[in-house]
């Protein structure tokens, strides 16, 4: 198993991805909002909500989501990997590793809000 060939592609495909959300989310919102007043004068805090999907605003969200998101895909390959050859030391510091980042993800902003 190459290693290095699944975590670049994986990081390629994610990079593509996010970029298409992000700037085709950001294309649709400046074409809905052509006018510089609209753009301005736009609340982001009642519309933009990550079930309302048809809002450019969300379309962009998904993508900083997806970028965010790479690097826990990355050190979840790598648990993968390290469990597939069976070299336990680099299969522990990666699941350490792979659990501090879900709870920073997912714990810690419900803690501090």
């Amino acid at each position: 198993m190459d290693e290095k060939k699944v975590i670049s592609t994986t990081l390629r495909v994610g990079v593509i991805i996010s970029t298409i959300l992000i700037v085709g989310g950001m294309l649709i919102f400046v074409g809905l909002h052509s006018s510089s007043k609209d753009i301005y004068s736009y609340n982001t805090s009642v519309s933009v909500s990550l079930l309302y999907y048809k809002d450019p605003l969300t379309i962009s969200l998904y993508g900083l989501i997806v970028l965010i998101l790479i690097p826990v895909l990355i050190v979840a390959e790598q648990v993968a990997i390290y469990a597939y050859e069976r070299d336990k030391v680099y299969l522990i510091l990666s699941l350490i590793v792979l659990s501090i980042m879900l709870f920073a993800i997912l714990v810690m902003p419900r803690i501090l809000h």
